[in-house]
């Protein structure tokens, strides 16, 4: 690249990530006195598909999707995309899979690009960082380890409507109202139909990281917001309630890293709810899907919450104390959190933000 090529390009990201932040803090509501945001870096995607695997090495890997473009960025500022058609790729922060045109199977692959194996089914996905593929008309499941070996196949009763993996715990809801849980080994953990509802179906399912709690929506004609904890070698009810709403839809449910707080989606914003069912409050943010991320070392919260072509950045501290809600452009196609860094991208863009206390 000739010295002017490269100083237009510099411009025109130095340009990019001005645009962007005033963007952000022009309609930002103000953020709780001791925290701020601080800028970090921008890349262009559309630059970054010169760039390779080896560029970044020795650097830990973050996968993003955005636009037209998957690949992978480290925390320093440096990416580099896969050059496949998007359609056909499935990443994560490990390794990626690549659909075979024929639609015979799957190849999973390194970020760098080597084969790792061939997977002999093409409704392959990623949950929870691990690799699943859905057999049978979504009724049957596969598990595969890091090499792409199949560890355990397992069948559910029906098709699924919602699904969610722990480190510990794998757990299918069913179509018509059951909670199954699948053990490491593949072994059925639990079965259990929370009823109550004049027509069972799950419509939302969470599990947290350690596979310790689980938490579900269920029912139509009341629906049931219930928490199911390990005892022993089993899973009990340790708390559930009635809401009052009627959703038909798949409805976002987690449960966070902290191993205390369940999230779920509500009519007049997201409820926040204790896993003992001590803390019933509300975050008055109305979103239709939403994602969540725990920064420990700060105890704030970050959501990431979507209603329409609309998304926002909410920081707040547990249960619901807000501490400011950044406002996200139309064009953010992808946002994640690492600890407290915000990673926001889109169809050509990706950028760093930090939220820092002073």
């Amino acid at each position: 690249m000739s010295d002017g090529s490269g100083r237009r390009l510099s411009i025109t990201i130095l340009v990019l990530f001005l645009v962007i932040l005033v963007y952000f803090f022009a309609v930002a509501e103000p953020l709780y006195p001791e925290l701020s945001v601080a800028p970090r870096w921008t890349i262009d995607i559309g630059a970054s598909s010169a760039n390779t695997a080896d560029s970044v090495s020795g650097s830990e890997l973050f996968s993003f999707s955005s636009g037209n473009h998957n690949g992978y960025f480290s925390l320093d500022g440096k990416g580099f995309t896969i050059p496949v058609a998007t359609e056909r790729v499935i990443v994560s922060d490990a390794s990626y899979v690549l659909l075979k045109d024929d639609s015979s199977g799957s190849e999973l692959k390194s970020p760098q690009g080597s084969l790792i194996a061939d997977i002999a089914s093409s409704s392959v996905f990623f949950s929870g960082g691990r690799l699943f593929s859905s057999e049978d008309e979504g009724t049957g499941l596969n598990a595969y380890d890091v090499g792409g070996q199949k560890l355990w196949s397992y069948t559910f009763p029906c098709q699924l409507s919602a699904f969610a993996s722990g480190d510990n715990l794998v757990v299918g809801g069913t179509v018509d109202g059951w909670l199954e849980g699948i053990r490491p080994d593949g072994v059925k953990a639990f079965s259990f139909s929370p009823g109550g509802s004049r027509l069972s179906v799950i419509l939302g399912l969470g599990v947290s990281q350690s596979g310790q709690w689980l938490a579900a929506i269920s029912g139509i004609d009341r629906q049931r917001l219930v928490v199911l904890g390990r005892g022993g070698t089993d899973f009990k009810v340790s708390s559930h309630r009635y809401l009052d709403t009627d959703y038909r839809e798949p409805l976002r449910v987690i449960v966070m890293d902290d191993d205390r707080h369940v999230l779920y989606r509500r009519p007049d914003g997201i409820g926040v709810w204790s896993v003992d069912g001590s803390v019933n409050e509300v975050l008055p943010v109305k979103a239709d899907d939403f994602d969540i991320s725990l920064d420990r070392t700060k105890n704030i919260a970050y959501l990431v919450a979507r209603r329409g072509h609309k998304s926002e950045i909410v920081a707040f501290r547990l249960p619901a104390t807000l501490l400011g809600r950044i406002a996200l452009p139309d064009t953010s196609e992808y946002v994640r959190f690492v600890g407290s860094s915000a990673f926001v991208g889109g169809g050509s863009w990706l950028l760093r933000f930090d939220f820092v206390e002073e």
